[in-house]
């Protein structure tokens, strides 16, 4: 069981993966961890995938690129997107650019590419590979010491992890196997990945949860690491409180709503906590003093505590 709102930061790992079912505050979440471990000194990389815009829009800096965009010290954004990921890799193959406009930007061949299943998952987990993977030619170290990807909603999230397997099973030799068997070894390996999955303290997000935690062990045999159960209702009443108000007999609306709302949170952290017993869980309060997403992140942040 969860006793406070503080947690200890991992360390030492290169890629956290941030999931969840959509409106459970992933993106918020994930934008806190950046911001957290920057401020400790690490160069961040926050990432979008699948054209999303979130980050950007919370660090003021609009629609992100394929080029890292610095949105603070030691902090930076970029988007993969299925377009600029396929360049990307075929002109490490071909080295012609003209070479590749000619063949492959040739309005037949891009739609063929474009409707290709599983191709945008499989170039995106590439991308993301590569920036954790690769080092600079010139410095022979890696350009960030953590990247943090903040992933689709559940289910386009579980396509993502799972691709690189589905190439492995089809594809027996060659550089393409290769390139997905690293991969796996990346996502695989808890010394370097970490998959946060984010909630809320409400059925259909816990529920949810619970079945995506049983895919990720399943389906993509990663080991599911921290369960965040975001904008916990906060019981600033207390036991005692509530005590004391019920014996001067004091009743509203106002009252009756709040004992709701915290014995709804109480309810659903007690139930997520007990099905995935054994999980790492933190409890993230809800931020009522501000609508502004970044503002919230930042509010966030001291409930990761070393």
């Amino acid at each position: 069981m969860t006793k406070d709102l503080s947690f200890n930061m991992p360390s030492g790992q290169k890629l956290w993966i941030v999931t969840g079912k959509g409106g459970t505050g992933k993106t918020t979440v994930a934008a806190a961890l950046g911001i957290k471990a920057a401020e400790e000194g690490k160069k961040v990389l926050l990432v979008e995938t699948h054209r999303l815009t979130h980050l950007g829009k919370l660090f003021g800096v609009g629609t992100v690129g394929y080029e890292a965009t610095r949105v603070g010290p030691n902090l930076s954004l970029l988007q993969i997107n299925q377009e600029d990921a396929f360049e990307e890799y075929v002109l490490q193959q071909v080295r012609f650019k003209f070479l590749y406009d000619t063949v492959f930007n040739n309005r037949f061949v891009r739609h063929f590419i474009d409707g290709a299943p599983g191709l945008a998952e499989l170039l995106t987990i590439g991308k993301i590979w590569a920036l954790v993977e690769e080092k600079g030619s010139k410095s022979g170290k890696n350009a960030y010491d953590l990247v943090i990807v903040d992933a689709p909603s559940t289910g386009h999230g579980l396509s993502l992890l799972t691709i690189s397997q589905v190439v492995v099973d089809a594809v027996r030799v060659g550089p393409l196997h290769s390139k997905a068997k690293a991969i796996l070894d990346l996502l695989r390996n808890p010394l370097k990945t970490i998959l946060w999955l984010v909630t809320l303290a409400e059925e259909m997000p816990v529920n949810e949860a619970v079945e995506m935690a049983a895919k990720i062990s399943r389906d993509a045999k990663m080991q599911l690491g921290p369960v965040v159960i975001n904008a916990v209702w906060p019981d600033i009443l207390g036991d005692e409180g509530r005590k004391e108000i019920k014996q001067a007999k004091v009743d509203n609306d106002l009252l009756r709503f709040d004992r709701h709302r915290v014995e709804q949170s109480r309810h659903y952290v007690d139930k997520i906590e007990s099905q995935l017993s054994g999980g790492n869980f933190i409890q993230l309060p809800l931020v009522y003093e501000t609508k502004h997403p970044k503002e919230i992140a930042e509010a966030l942040i001291p409930n990761f505590n070393e």
